[in-house]
């Protein structure tokens, strides 16, 4: 007499069809548990549907288990908030994701020690981490963690910064770095930027929320964001802008105090002959005829060097008026596009 068959001989195809019919991801995942060759069926049905893998509030864990389990070897980006964290679920992560290259995550106090042993257990694979850490978040134990991935290529940290934030100068392959001070109550540790980005030769990309200390020359920077940023060094932002500004394609600045004058302001257009994208408050700026003409001129003079029109984008609506009203009046208004956008 032939054994009776059971839904687990079924071939993959017919079973795909099963699982595209159930109802939602709970549905699949419970019938995934039941046995090793539908797990398998189901990563089959998945395919690389899990390739960026966001865990929701209210989900059960353990179901997030099995998914992790069948479809692990196909996630290569992880977000989470602090709340869908969990400790098993990120020791699931670390145990069936060895592809994973990029997490972005926020955590808290409670969930701090589990991400800082997620951080050193996905040391091989790691590429791009994003943190964001409330203010009663203990950061030197989780930047720690973070200076031992070796393979780092972008690092975007937001939260309270401590003496933690030295270890950074370990990533010496780092081409994206940002640094965001968060922590009601507490006044922002000065950042060393050439103690920690002196060793960082690829380094494309610095975000700083303050700076007290010169920056390592970027001769191979392509884009500065200094956004909300307090200098302590007086002229050093755009000192520092007409020494590397060679290959910078993008500037974004809304700094305290104004980083240009008219004059300065010229001499960084011309020191960036790549310069595409320029957002600026124009805080130190007075808007006149023969500042807009000059600006013209010269931009008309370069535009074989850049792909598109010059952009300028202004955090002020009263410059704006006043610029575009001026730029009318030149020969060649086209050379320049402008847009006015709110700061964030």
């Amino acid at each position: 007499m032939r054994n009776p068959r059971t839904i687990i001989d079924l071939p993959l195809e017919v079973l795909d069809i099963i699982f595209s019919n159930l109802r939602n991801l709970r549905d699949k995942l419970r019938l995934a548990q039941l046995d090793d060759y539908l797990g398998k069926a189901f990563s089959y049905h998945s395919r690389s549907d899990y390739k960026k893998f966001s865990p929701k509030i209210h989900f059960p864990v353990r179901l997030y288990r099995v998914l992790l389990a069948n479809c692990g070897t196909s996630i290569v980006e992880f977000t989470c908030g602090s709340d869908t964290w969990s400790d098993l679920l990120a020791k699931s992560i670390a145990k069936y994701c060895p592809n994973l290259e990029s997490v972005n995550i926020s955590a808290t106090l409670r969930n701090s020690h589990s991400l800082q042993f997620f951080l050193l257990n996905m040391t091989n694979s790691l590429i791009s981490v994003e943190l964001k850490l409330n203010d009663s978040c203990q950061s030197p134990r989780i930047l720690n963690a973070v200076a031992e991935l070796k393979q780092l290529k972008k690092f975007l940290y937001e939260g309270y910064i401590d003496r933690g934030v030295n270890q950074l100068s370990k990533l010496v392959d780092l081409e994206e770095l940002q640094l965001v001070y968060q922590g009601r109550g507490y006044r922002c540790r000065a950042v060393n930027l050439l103690q920690i980005c002196g060793n960082m030769t690829n380094l494309r990309c610095l975000t700083n929320c303050e700076i007290s200390t010169v920056m390592p020359d970027c001769p191979k920077l392509k884009a500065i964001y200094i956004k909300f940023c307090k200098c302590r060094i007086r002229g050093y932002v755009c000192s520092f802008i007409l020494k590397n500004g060679k290959n910078i394609e993008e500037i974004d600045e809304s700094c305290e105090p104004a980083p240009f004058d008219e004059h300065s302001f010229l001499e960084v257009i011309r020191s960036c002959p790549k310069l595409q994208v320029l957002s600026t408050q124009m805080g130190g700026i007075k808007i006149y005829q023969a500042f807009v003409t000059s600006l013209v001129d010269f931009l008309k003079e370069t535009a074989s060097t850049r792909k598109e029109p010059f952009e300028l984008i202004l955090y002020c609506r009263d410059k704006l008026r006043w610029f575009r009203r001026f730029l009318q009046r030149t020969s060649n208004p086209e050379v320049i596009h402008t847009l006015y956008l709110y700061k964030f």
